[in-house]
């Protein structure tokens, strides 16, 4: 068996989805898109024994491994279900996807046809950036629970692909999501992950405070995506690597 401290799937998986999404130069419709598109290109490959997507872990087996849901490490009381886990030579690897868009100037086309209501969006304006940024550290966190309890979990990649200046942007500094943000340049993790004051408990409630072993330094890149947004922002890309958080 490769030994777990390994790099060698990570920095082929870390190659690959690289590579896919510098080949992309068309506008990806959604983040399922996104998912069963990069699926195919790594099955494509042929660098793995396995890629499956929606890859099921409930939440009794996790428990059963010493995950205390309810907890600051882990406060999600759900089952897991990882976007694409992909295998080779005993080793795993989990990928978690985000795909946060927002209104783009493009004519559509449906069976060759061009859309006639240009009201009808297919890439919509998502808000709560916030909320997505949370969302993506909680991927991190699960990413790092599942290398944590699976012997053969060497750990994984958070993928954001976005038009939205907000993410790679500093924060206001009275934003309450500072301990989220994603912008260029910024370091998370290495403890709690704490919204500031003014968060609503409906927040707090459906959101709450987590820790991330792991610290995690947030790079932007541009993407070949031709496509801009309607305020002008071109689409580029975050990839952080989770590595094997058992010793952390």
């Amino acid at each position: 068996m490769i030994p777990k401290s390994s790099p060698t799937l990570l920095a082929t998986l870390h190659c690959d989805c690289d590579a896919w999404i510098q080949s992309q130069q068309g506008l990806i419709a959604n983040e399922r898109d996104m998912q069963v598109m990069l699926a195919m290109h790594l099955i494509d490959s042929k660098h793995y024994d396995l890629v499956d997507t929606e890859y099921r872990v409930p939440l009794t087996e996790l428990v059963a491994r010493g995950v205390k849901p309810g907890s600051l490490s882990f406060p999600w009381e759900n089952q897991l279900s990882v976007d694409i886990v992909v295998a080779r030579q005993g080793q795993y690897a989990a990928i978690e996807l985000k795909y946060a868009t927002t209104i783009v100037d493009y004519e559509f086309v449906i069976f060759g046809e061009r859309m006639r209501r240009k009201e009808s969006q297919i890439i919509k304006n998502q808000a709560a950036s916030n909320l997505t940024m949370y969302n993506y550290w909680k991927d991190v966190r699960r990413i790092e629970t599942l290398s944590r309890v699976f012997e053969h979990v060497v750990g994984g990649l958070a993928i954001i692909i976005t038009n939205n200046h907000t993410y790679w942007k500093s924060p206001r500094a009275e934003s309450n999501y500072a301990a989220y943000s994603m912008h260029e340049g910024n370091t998370v993790g290495g403890g709690p992950m704490k919204w500031l004051s003014g968060v609503s408990p409906k927040i707090l409630k459906s959101h709450p405070h987590f820790e991330l072993s792991g610290l995690y330094t947030c790079n932007w890149h541009n993407t070949k995506i031709k496509v801009r947004a309607t305020n002008g922002d071109h689409f580029k890309y975050c990839i952080s690597t989770i590595t094997n958080s058992k010793n952390q």
